[in-house]
């Protein structure tokens, strides 16, 4: 390994999990990498996920970072040696581990601290977004990907936050071959836990079939309730027409062959990607009414956002749009332009290499 040279930015991570968050650090990545201007160091706590390889093709440098256990804060030691030895300049710190570490060293050495812990909009924190929050005083600016993010977290009192919105990278979007399943098959991506309510989604979809009989489910995602939403399906006399694809880091395809794109989550988003790639692919959303959603899908112009997940909700708002495909196709057009106009991966880039720019300028 080598000493950086230029202005040298440490991002550091507590992992690499197949995420939304996890994404936008590789869109981060790839957009900073080859600039003249930064260099950029990544330091991966836990090592492993499925996003750890990626991450590292886009870094500079990949920094050895070692964590012995869980919550091991002594990691700000190491850390330290980390920063002279490789002189790095600003640490941009995600997960509680991370900011921890990240802001007592970077105090200790004398460089700016960016928190970008801010991803969520969970009206109840968990106990790593509690931690995070205490750090979140003392760093040099806190980052967060939604107003709602903000106000989740409490710290809209704080002078420091600065939102800077996901980006979309628009050319994972083209020449894709669409994986059709029907002219009136709907899709949901997302993890199969207590953050999504597929099941709500297949309960339903009986009463959408009773209005369009050829209509399928597509759920894509990972997780422990995979098993008892099979089980759903089965029971409501439906597993034939809901497909579940439990294995794929790349679900673009099918999206792309879904009419409808939709995202129910019980605790609310910070900034969803996966409604951003349903936007990018010109898609019509339906999406719960809570945390960051309603800063991405404006009601009645690129989508529809649910009061509740009853199937008789879900049922209605995905009627409308079958029964008005011209109206759903408009709704895709507008929020494949929104995403163009506000939600690329280069104004999301430029937004914080000017961040960068700002804290660094007297380095």
């Amino acid at each position: 390994m080598t000493v950086l040279d230029s202005k040298n930015i440490m991002i550091m991570v507590d992992g690499m999990p197949a995420g939304g968050t996890e994404r936008q650090i590789v869109e981060l990545l790839k957009g900073v990498s080859g600039s003249e201007e930064f260099s950029i160091a990544l330091g991966i706590l836990q090592k492993g996920g499925p996003r750890e390889a990626e991450a590292c093709d886009y870094a500079d440098l990949v920094i050895p970072i070692r964590q012995h256990y869980k919550y091991d804060f002594s990691l700000a030691i190491s850390l330290i040696a980390h920063i002279r030895r490789y002189h790095i300049d600003l640490v941009h710190t995600f997960g509680c581990v991370s900011d921890f570490a990240g802001l007592v060293a970077g105090k200790l050495t004398g460089i700016p601290v960016v928190n970008g812990s801010i991803r969520s909009a969970r009206p109840h924190l968990n106990k790593r977004d509690r931690f995070s929050k205490l750090w979140m005083r003392y760093a040099d600016v806190v980052v967060a990907n939604s107003f709602a993010g903000v106000r989740a977290f409490g710290v809209d009192n704080l002078s420091t936050v600065k939102v800077i919105y996901n980006g979309m990278d628009l050319d994972r979007f083209k020449n894709l071959t669409p994986q059709g399943h029907g002219e009136t098959t709907l899709c949901m991506v997302g993890n199969f836990t207590s953050k999504k309510d597929q099941a709500a989604l297949i309960r339903s979809l009986p009463l959408i079939k009773s209005k369009w009989p050829e209509t399928r489910l597509v759920l894509v995602g990972r997780g422990e309730r995979v098993v008892s939403c099979r089980r759903l399906a089965e029971e409501l006399g439906v597993s034939n027409d809901v497909l579940f694809f439990t294995d794929t880091n790349h679900p673009e395809s099918l999206m792309a062959g879904c009419c409808i794109g939709l995202l129910l989550s019980p605790n609310g988003e910070g900034l969803s990607n996966v409604v951003l790639e349903y936007m990018a692919l010109g898609k019509p959303v339906i999406a719960s009414n809570l945390g960051g959603n309603p800063e991405l899908v404006e009601a009645g112009v690129n989508g529809l956002l649910l009061e509740s997940h009853d199937p008789e909700v879900i049922a209605e708002a995905v009627n409308s749009l079958l029964s008005d495909l011209k109206r759903a196709e408009e709704m895709g057009r507008a929020g494949r332009n929104k995403v163009e106009n506000s939600f690329s991966s280069a104004i999301m880039v430029e937004n914080y290499t000017e961040l960068y720019r700002s804290l660094l300028s007297n380095v």
